[in-house]
């Protein structure tokens, strides 16, 4: 009882940042948890072709909300709920009135010719006006979420997330159970939650404030946002444009045997999910600070950290599929590897951008990510076709290895003109262990088959990690200081 009383003392203790902080991060972790842990039930109720069309209509979803919104409640939003402290309530308000008039002019579209865009994006006519009202209702959910964050009103932001997160497959397995949907009832649970929960902030902001429109605010947020929407958009192309293209040139089956490959990276999201949202800030802190050897200290070693849990999951890649999808999804094995090696050069990336991010440069943001999304479409229209949907996994790493070298060019040119060439990481050492990284995940691969081996080395990794584990979560905890 008085280790218990003792570590609630100190919780008290912490500033609101910290909980805050710490809060999100726990929240983060479930959330993606239970998106995880649900997937074993979908890939056995559904067959491969019944999942890979749901894969697909993720990757059309995710897409097509960057221009029927403008991704309005990201960049810009986060900004203003600083820059008019005094006005949030009705930026608030108008930020969700353009957002649902430029929805509704992409619904006019829609409406005119529905049948020739059924076809294009392979959806029925019910899945799309769906989609039109998650369009209108989840960026008020976004706006509210983003609000709650800025104001450190973590219990409340945790809760709804957390209930949206367990709801929604909830929903879905019942229609799934009890109606001849299909893959459907995967898509339509997901969008009439969404609809649900955004529907009541999108009430509950217009009654609040009870203004659309105010020019300036409307003009401001279409002039910062248009340039993003490639880097949006690249962004969204790198991790989704595979399943829409396996669909088309190898198939469904194959698409959900690779959608399935891609969730398993979910495990590693999680870390980089958890250091992002605190790293972040602290690089600005000590940006500002100028304390660079600090910041190429710590990237060294969270890079190393991403690089143990790399090989980690690529060592037990075979059993992570069979538990998640059975024998339907074996060949799904071969393609972990390379999903995992791209996520640690997606995390790479994020160190360098988050540079180019503080010094508002975020027009090279924009030509690194447009660069690395056409190259995948292209490598993709070129080896898929050749060598089939494994090629996919392969033309992705290597367009998150451009995509990463691409930020760290710009972000040098940055540095040369903000910081007088100031070495903000220590890129040999990233560059050595992005190569023996890539050499454990060949061996890993080669090992497959030698299951003996393969966890004897997971298990001489995992004493390692157990040995260091002070040391990591004091790195993860530096970032919150």
């Amino acid at each position: 009882m008085s280790k218990i009383k003792f570590l609630i003392d100190k919780y008290k203790g912490i500033n609101v940042q910290a909980k805050a902080s710490m809060w999100y991060t726990l929240c983060n972790i479930l959330q993606k948890g239970i998106s995880f842990l649900v997937v074993p039930i979908y890939v056995r109720m559904l067959t491969t072709a019944e999942y890979g069309r749901y894969a697909v209509f993720q990757s059309w979803r995710d897409i097509l909300v960057i221009f029927a919104t403008l991704n309005l409640y990201c960049g810009v939003f986060t900004k203003a709920m600083v820059d008019h402290e005094d006005d949030r309530d009705r930026y608030t308000s108008c930020m969700q009135g353009l957002s649902t008039l430029i929805t509704g002019v992409f619904l006019a579209l829609y409406a005119v010719k529905h049948q020739f865009w059924n076809s294009i994006f392979d959806l029925d006519t019910i899945t799309m006006l769906l989609m039109f009202g998650y369009f209108i209702c989840y960026p008020a959910l976004s706006f509210w979420s983003v609000r709650q964050r800025v104001e450190y009103k973590y219990v409340s932001m945790v809760v709804v997330t957390l209930v949206i997160a367990v709801v929604t497959p909830i929903v879905s397995i019942l229609l799934l159970v009890f109606t001849d949907l299909r893959e459907l009832a995967v898509m339509w649970g997901y969008l009439i939650v969404q609809i649900l929960f955004g529907g009541f902030f999108y009430l509950y902001h217009f009654i609040k404030s009870k203004v659309v429109c105010v020019w300036e605010y409307w003009k401001h947020a279409i002039k910062f946002n248009i340039p993003l929407i490639p880097h949006y958009l690249s962004i969204i192309v790198l991790g989704q444009a595979d399943r829409i293209m396996i669909e088309e040139l190898s198939g469904e089956d194959e698409a959900g045997i690779y959608s399935l490959a891609y969730q398993v990276s979910m495990i590693m999201n999680l870390f980089v999910s958890a250091v992002n949202g605190s790293l972040v800030p602290w690089t600005y802190e000590n940006l500002k600070k100028k304390n660079y050897g600090a910041i190429a200290s710590l990237g060294t070693k969270l890079c190393a950290v991403m690089g143990v849990l790399t090989l980690l999951v690529t060592m037990v890649a075979p059993e992570i599929i069979w538990v998640l999808g059975s024998d339907k999804y074996v060949e799904a094995k071969w393609i972990v590897p390379i999903v995992a090696l791209s996520v640690f050069f997606t995390f790479c990336y994020n160190l360098f951008s988050t540079v180019e991010f503080y010094f508002g440069e975020t027009r090279f943001v924009m030509v690194a990510s447009t660069i690395g999304a056409v190259l995948n479409i292209v490598l993709n229209a070129i080896f898929i076709p050749l060598y089939g949907y494994m090629a996919a996994g392969y033309t992705t790493l290597v367009c998150y290895i451009v995509f990463a070298l691409a930020h760290y060019i710009f972000m040098c040119r940055i540095c040369k003109k903000q910081i007088g060439g100031e070495k903000v990481y220590d890129i040999k050492s990233m560059v050595l262990l992005s190569v023996v990284l890539a050499i454990g995940t060949v061996i890993s691969m080669l090992l497959f088959d030698f299951v003996l081996v393969r966890y004897i080395l997971i298990a001489a990794v995992g004493i390692a990690v157990l040995a260091n584990l002070k040391k990591i979560i004091g790195m993860i905890k530096s970032t919150r200081q």
